[in-house]
């Protein structure tokens, strides 16, 4: 009996490691696009700047009317008043699902991306910006 209990506790001890806590959803309002084109992933060496738009979401600049907006698979605290950042890439490849974003000026832990949308022009920047921080 004793030795059914333990197996019983190394499984359930297991099932927990294995078990990833449930990620924010997307199906908030706020962070569908049907409009937008949502891509894998992008080109992480010219980067040129950021801005936070509400505690999921921010908007990374690429070149001059071109940008991409990056919805984040949890809350993070302070992320409009943050001045650093860091986002991991893979062969400067920044792509949703694998890659995260570190606010380094507050304490944080990485957090993954869940989703990259292409916002082609400054007119498309400023409605997905208003839309996300009106709804």
């Amino acid at each position: 009996m004793k030795m059914i209990n333990k197996l019983s506790a190394i499984f359930f001890c297991t099932a927990l490691l294995f078990t990833q806590p449930a990620a924010a959803s997307t199906s908030d309002s706020r962070y569908i696009f049907d409009e937008l084109e949502e891509v894998d992933d992008f080109l992480s060496w010219n980067i040129s700047g950021w801005q936070g738009l509400d505690s999921r979401s921010l908007i990374v600049d690429i070149a001059p009317g071109k940008s991409y907006l990056l919805i984040l698979d949890r809350r993070v605290n302070g992320l409009r008043s943050g001045e650093n950042i860091s986002i991991s890439s893979v062969n400067s490849r920044v792509t949703s699902g694998i890659d995260r974003v570190q606010f380094l000026d507050i304490y944080s832990r990485p957090t993954r991306i869940e989703k990259i949308y292409l916002l082609p022009d400054r007119a498309t920047r400023k409605s997905t910006s208003e839309q996300i921080r009106t709804r």
